[in-house]
């Protein structure tokens, strides 16, 4: 089993180490058989990194950050680039941080957001409960936008309903399910599948990886999804990790991919 797309990957160059450059990546896709992944970067808009890389398939899709570093013209020309994620902020004073407010300038990035016409998907990254739901209003709200919720694992059922009702699809990645994250509960990947999808969310599997001590992300990727076959089921390994991946991918690619 292996992922269909990898939408949150991490390739180098980065503050922190990382296993491998964007072409780097995309050869490790290209030899697990992905149909393309998203680079993810918390220093940088990643679209015309992107752009360098040899075209696909694996499709390397670029994504834009709500990072200190980025305000709404640089996002807008990051999408204008090709970008068709859009992360909500993940760094404070240049660390990783949780739990995080809303940008400064998200005035600002809200309009831009609303106006644009193109199929993007909102990504939460860290935000809080509030900037989540704030995603998730203007992706309802909106004819082009697709709100998923980062990191769902983390977030209480009563929030994940809320959110479902709102039209949001749910990330969980494989790195932090696998590792102890510095201020962050302990979670159980195939528990919190399993506890996803009886709320009725839509769960789509990513990687997070890109980290040096990681490896090749789909080496990982294969072994974290053989872990799991047996307390989840193949047809429900098949629906989270091929299935509703591609199905995210294919509704703010397609154009992108004709």
């Amino acid at each position: 089993m292996q992922l269909s797309w990898d939408l949150h990957v991490h390739p180098g160059p980065s503050s922190v180490p990382r296993w491998g450059t964007g072409i780097e990546i995309q050869e490790a896709a290209r030899r697990a058989g992905l149909k393309g992944f998203v680079w993810k970067s918390h220093e940088e808009h990643t679209a015309r990194a992107c752009r360098g890389l040899p075209s696909g398939p694996p499709w390397a899709i670029g994504s834009a950050s709500l990072n200190a570093f980025a305000d709404a013209n640089s996002v807008a020309e990051a999408i204008a680039d090709g970008a068709r994620w859009v992360w909500g902020p993940t760094y404070r004073d240049g660390q990783v941080a949780w739990d995080l407010p809303l940008p400064a300038r998200w005035s600002s990035f809200a309009g831009m957001l609303q106006a644009v016409a193109r199929p993007l998907v909102l990504a939460t990254g860290h935000l809080s409960a509030a900037g989540r739901r704030v995603f998730a209003e203007i992706a309802a709200a909106s004819k082009s936008l697709r709100c998923s919720i980062t990191h769902s694992l983390y977030l209480p059922p009563a929030e994940v309903a809320e959110l479902r009702d709102l039209g949001c699809v749910f990330e969980v990645d494989l790195y932090t399910a696998s590792h102890q994250i510095a201020g962050r509960p302990e979670v159980s990947l195939a528990g919190g599948i399993r506890t996803l999808r009886d709320l009725g969310a839509t769960v789509y599997l990513t990687t997070d990886a890109g980290q040096r001590d990681t490896g090749d992300p789909y080496v990982f990727s294969k072994k974290r999804l053989d872990d799991i076959a047996g307390a989840i089921g193949a047809d429900v390994l098949n629906e989270i990790a091929v299935a509703n991946p591609d199905a995210v991918a294919q509704r703010v690619l397609g154009p992108f991919l004709s």
